[in-house]
């Protein structure tokens, strides 16, 4: 088994050995690499986004790394979508990026920035900005993915990012509380189109392309819900 690490100030490549030790290569030191996903189709294949750098790409496990020239320095989230290869980057201020061409060029998806709730954006310890925090494509539809605001909400499109379902009016994106167990497990919770979501953390979900396809992992059934059938879920 493989698994990639942001630690925030680098990329962390771990490999199981046949004893069941693990060994672990370090890549991208001192970049401030705080977030990255895997290509499911190129295992070898890591995007990583930097606290000021953008976005860098591998193709040969984290050995080597070249600069996407995202148009934006601090890329807070990025993901690759198993529908249709596309790679996401979401940056503060807010702003979504997407590139058809593995990063070598990007365009925005300047539409996100059209909706009204947009004055609310405030992240609380920098209440002046807010930024793109989680990207989670669908695995089967090009056209769907979610994406999160902190602080704003839960974003969702349908047609590939040229248009955007706000969430409806009072259905804010909470901060979780302190001692609130269930809220600082929670990778996100919140409202959108009248229906309240919680996206569980599963770390190794974004590191091994392969446990994308496995239908029994609680965030992949969060992506599977078609717009039309918004519900509350309880994971």
């Amino acid at each position: 088994m493989r698994l990639y690490a942001a630690t925030g100030d680098a990329v962390v490549r771990l490999e199981e050995g046949d004893g069941g030790g693990w060994r672990a290569q370090r890549s991208l030191e001192g970049s401030g690499a705080h977030c990255l996903a895997v290509d499911p189709r190129e295992p070898d294949t890591v995007f990583a986004g930097l606290r000021e750098g953008g976005v860098r790409r591998t193709e040969d496990g984290g050995r080597t790394w070249v600069d996407c020239g995202l148009p934006a320095a601090q890329v807070f989230s990025v993901a690759v979508s198993a529908a249709d290869g596309a790679v996401y980057a979401g940056t503060e201020p807010s702003a979504l990026y997407r590139s058809d061409d593995r990063g070598e060029t990007w365009r925005e998806l300047a539409s996100l920035l059209e909706l009204p709730s947009r004055p609310t954006w405030s992240f609380p310890p920098r209440p002046w900005t807010s930024h793109v925090r989680w990207i989670a494509p669908s695995l089967h539809d090009p056209a769907l993915l979610l994406v999160r605001i902190e602080l704003g909400g839960l974003m969702l499109p349908d047609d590939g990012g040229r248009t955007w379902l706000d969430h409806r009016p009072g259905a804010q994106a909470r901060p979780p509380r302190e001692g609130d167990a269930a809220d600082r497990e929670a990778l996100s919770s919140g409202e959108a189109h009248g229906a309240r979501f919680r996206l569980l953390p599963h770390p190794t979900l974004l590191s091994d392309p392969h446990l994308l396809r496995d239908d029994t992992l609680p965030r992949q059934r969060t992506l599977e819900i078609p717009p039309h059938e918004l519900r509350e879920l309880d994971l």
